[in-house]
């Protein structure tokens, strides 16, 4: 029943994102949300549910090919270092392809396509990204409607965390049996709440933690810097009781970022509220710590530097060593890739950093090519956020979603597992689009003015009063 009322859901948003692709886009992420609890209802919990986004995100692509297509034409000109050395990346991709076609076999085909698939697929939405901001403010709206949808879901978390038994609550694989994972001396139970994953809740727990610390930013000491201060209060607790160490990292590095980029820039305003959301985050870890039941989350979230060095280099030379430094091929690492594999034959990928995994899936020549493009994309970043304010394009936007995206490179480096996840990646590469889009908000600010004093005025009263 909940599949059949999902589907029905589905092929609605899917309608309406090829009348309005750029509110489909919000309902993308609303179906991201509830397609997890429906795949745990379902039964056998096909994976398949779980890229069932894919219609909308396909639907939203073909409405906006003619605009994308403009866009496209003007990010090649803006950034065409950047765009070229992409191409460089894609035929690399294609070759460690065919290698993954030669590690399992013709018969088994899909994996390499399903890795292939995994790695092209958030290429568009980084267009789509670019071609959806035309102002600023929707940056925010993006924000708000984000966090609407995020801090209904993590109620699941704290359902899980009372051990509220449920079948929408928990592992996807393993609905109602805890996940604990063992550190030195502890062990702490891995919560996921609503979503297939602690991973997954992780992540959005830390992404809507950042995004709560802009938004409470941005409203200096005006009223609504309450409602962002318990908003960011409500997402960390989450992070903390997921038990996954890199989503507190990820709020980390955001901060760390942000506090880089735009710390000349900062006002007396913002100063309050920058402060009061430290005060409440540190009384959120600081509450966490003192429980005796919840101290073991806080005890876990620590980690020596032994740790975080093996973490960073995710078993990249042990990879090269056991395979080669051609790798294994595309699929040999991509979660979900077992479900198409055929016969006996098993899936190789153990790497769980992102370092690990580029290296078994594309071997030492992709990793270059990664690198050559990540060094042009930050260069390029870089000198976008130091821009300081411009008509249509104010410096913290900029900053926002530029710690997003290092704060994801930070995350994907030290585990890549979350990042197969449609939803996740989708947004991610939709978010790095919306930064490219700030270099030009100055250009499209007049063009969307004249498109607005062009529409007919809305009557105040009938024509017949």
């Amino acid at each position: 029943m909940a599949l059949i009322a999902y589907l029905m859901l589905l092929a609605g948003c899917t309608a309406y994102a090829s009348l309005d692709w750029r509110r489909g886009w919000y309902l993308l992420l609303a179906c991201g949300v509830l397609q997890d609890p429906v795949r745990k209802l379902t039964p056998g919990t096909p994976v398949t549910i779980s890229f069932s986004i894919i219609l909308i995100y396909a639907m939203i692509l073909f409405t906006a090919r003619k605009e994308m297509a403009a866009a496209l034409t003007d990010f090649s000109r803006r950034f065409a270092n950047l765009y070229s050395a992409t191409f460089i990346l894609i035929l690399t991709l294609a070759i460690a392809a065919m290698n993954g076609l030669v590690t399992y076999g013709v018969d088994n085909w899909k994996v390499p396509m399903l890795g292939l698939f995994t790695y092209l697929a958030p290429l568009p939405a980084i267009i789509l990204g670019y071609t959806w901001l035309q102002r600023e403010e929707q940056l925010y709206q993006l924000y708000r409607v984000y966090a609407a949808i995020t801090s209904i879901a993590l109620i699941g978390t704290i359902l899980e965390y009372f051990r509220v038994r449920s079948p929408v609550l928990g592992l996807v694989a393993q609905p109602g049996v805890d996940y604990i994972r063992y550190f030195s001396g502890m062990e702490v139970r891995l919560l996921s709440g609503f979503y297939r994953s602690p991973d997954i809740m992780g992540w959005h727990a830390a992404t809507l933690t950042a995004i709560a610390i802009t938004m409470a930013l941005r409203s200096g000491v005006r009223k609504q810097v309450l409602i962002w201060m318990s908003v960011s209060a409500w997402a960390f607790l989450t992070c903390l009781i997921a038990g996954r160490r890199k989503a507190t990292y990820f709020v980390v590095v955001y901060a760390a970022v942000v506090l880089w980029r735009y710390f000349r820039r900062v006002q007396n305003a913002q100063v309050f509220s920058l402060a009061g959301v430290m005060l409440i985050l540190w009384t959120v870890m600081h509450h966490i710590a003192a429980g005796q039941q919840s101290s073991a989350y806080a005890r876990a979230a620590a980690a020596s530097q032994d740790e975080i060095t093996h973490r960073l280099e995710g078993g990249a030379w042990a990879t090269f060593q056991q395979y080669g430094f051609l790798g294994a091929g595309l699929g040999t690492a991509t979660q979900g890739a077992q479900h198409v594999l055929k016969g006996s034959t098993e899936q190789l990928g153990w790497q769980e950093g992102g370092l690990g995994k580029l290296a078994i899936e594309v071997g030492l020549p992709g990793l270059l090519a990664i690198a050559f493009v990540a060094w042009l994309l930050l260069a390029m970043l870089m000198r976008l956020t130091k821009i300081p304010d411009v008509p249509g394009s104010s410096q913290l936007g900029r900053v926002s979603l530029f710690g997003l995206f290092l704060a994801n490179a930070a995350t994907f480096t030290a585990s890549a597992q979350a990042y197969t996840d449609a939803v996740l990646s989708l947004f991610t590469a939709f978010l790095i689009g919306c930064l490219f889009a700030t270099a030009a908000l100055d250009e499209r600010l007049p063009a969307a003015e004249k498109s607005d004093a062009a529409q007919p005025q809305q009557l105040t009263a009938p024509a017949t009063a």
